[in-house]
């Protein structure tokens, strides 16, 4: 048997209910448990993400000599941008993302 917890007001669209029965079926809930459980999904690629060689992988450097009002201004200009002054550089020169 379910009671009211707040009887005072009859006129409440809710109230909280204590339940008076303590004992759990342990069959709806090993059911509830198993119902919830999902299906395991295909995997389409089981590689995952193919690996770069060795080559791909090394950077090479470009030197630059700049003064250091250009390099102020690049840096600056790389900030507007919320970019890297390398990727600022890369983006003019090259258009490379």
């Amino acid at each position: 048997m379910k009671e009211s917890i707040f009887n005072k007001n009859k006129q409440k669209s809710f109230a909280f209910v204590e339940d008076q029965n303590t004992q759990n079926n342990v069959n709806e809930l090993d059911e509830f448990v198993n119902s919830g459980r999902g299906q395991t999904k295909k995997v389409l690629n089981p590689k995952g993400r193919p690996k770069l060689n060795d080559d791909e992988l090394k950077h090479e450097q470009i030197i630059v000599y700049l003064t250091k009002e250009q390099k102020d201004e690049i840096t600056k200009r790389a900030k507007q941008s919320s970019l890297s002054v390398s990727k600022y550089v890369m983006l003019k020169v090259f258009g490379i993302n």
